[in-house]
C-alpha cells in the first residue's frame, strides 16, 4: 500500500481532526480507566472547571445549532447531549492526561494503551458519522 498518496488524497484538516478526536478519545478511555482503578486524586478540586467548560460548550452549541432551520425541541435536545458528551469527554481526557503525564511508565508498558487506541479510532469514525446524522436520531412524532 502506497502510504504517501493514501495520504495525499485525504484532506488534511479531515486527516487532523480524526488525529485530534482519537488522541482525545484515547485519553478520554485512559482518564476513565484511572478514575475507575482509582489511581486519580483530587479530581473533585476540578470539578467546578469541568461544569464551566460544560456550560460554555452547552451555549456554543446552542447558539450555533439555532441558526439552523431545524425545531427548538430538537435543537434543545441535541444542544443537551452534545453539551453533557463533550463535558464528560473533557474531563475524561484532562484525568487520562494528568494521570499519563504523572504515570507514563504504566501507560507505555501496558499494552491496554494500544487498545485504547483502536478504539478510539473507531469511536472516532461513528462519532463523525453520528454528527453528520444528528437529526435522525431527535425525530420524534408528536402523534
Amino acid at each position: 500500500m502506497n502510504w504517501k498518496r493514501t495520504l495525499e488524497r485525504i484532506n488534511n484538516r479531515v486527516f487532523g481532526a480524526i488525529a485530534g478526536v482519537t488522541i482525545l478519545l484515547t485519553a478520554a478511555m485512559v482518564g476513565a480507566v484511572a478514575l475507575l482503578s482509582g489511581d486519580v486524586t483530587a479530581s473533585s478540586d476540578r470539578l467546578q472547571y469541568y461544569v464551566l467548560l460544560t456550560a460554555i460548550a452547552f451555549v456554543t452549541i446552542l447558539w450555533r445549532l439555532d441558526e439552523d432551520d431545524a425545531d427548538g425541541v430538537t435543537v434543545l435536545i441535541a444542544t443537551t447531549g452534545i453539551a453533557l458528551g463533550s463535558g464528560i469527554l473533557v474531563a475524561f481526557s484532562i484525568e487520562g492526561l494528568r494521570y499519563g503525564l504523572s504515570n507514563p511508565d504504566q501507560i507505555v508498558s501496558s499494552q491496554l494503551i494500544v487498545y485504547l487506541l483502536a478504539c478510539g479510532l473507531v469511536c472516532t469514525g461513528l462519532g463523525m458519522w453520528c454528527f453528520r446524522h444528528w437529526r435522525e436520531f431527535t425525530v420524534y412524532d408528536s402523534a
